[in-house]
């Protein structure tokens, strides 16, 4: 088992997760792990937030690797229109952001 301390999570935690909400929605799920203190280990071992967090990085990937590749002249089309995968994203940052928020739930009613 790794080495843990009792860091206490920042008393800013709070505002600046709401601060972050307001600013970009799933920026404050990352704020919120992010100033956790020593509890940061215990939500990575929830799989509600890493399956969140999957959903939301293999949803982007095919949007990423269509910009990347116009980026890079490897598209016959130089200005390409990717609704669709715009419209996965979208819906997997939707879905990916539940299961991280339900892991944080558990995860806080848990310990």
């Amino acid at each position: 088992m790794p080495f843990v301390t009792d860091t206490p999570p920042s008393p800013y935690r709070l505002p600046i997760t709401i601060v972050s909400a307001l600013i970009g929605g799933p920026l404050a799920l990352i704020v919120w792990l992010w100033l956790s203190g020593s509890q940061r280990a215990l939500y990575w071992q929830s799989n509600w937030i890493r399956t969140g967090i999957g959903v939301i990085v293999i949803g982007a990937l095919p949007l990423l690797l269509t910009i990347l590749a116009a980026d890079l002249h490897m598209l016959a089309d130089p200005h390409p229109n990717p609704v669709g995968f715009g419209v996965l994203f979208f819906f997997s940052v939707l879905l990916g952001s539940a299961l991280v928020i339900a892991g944080i739930v558990r995860t806080e009613r848990d310990s």
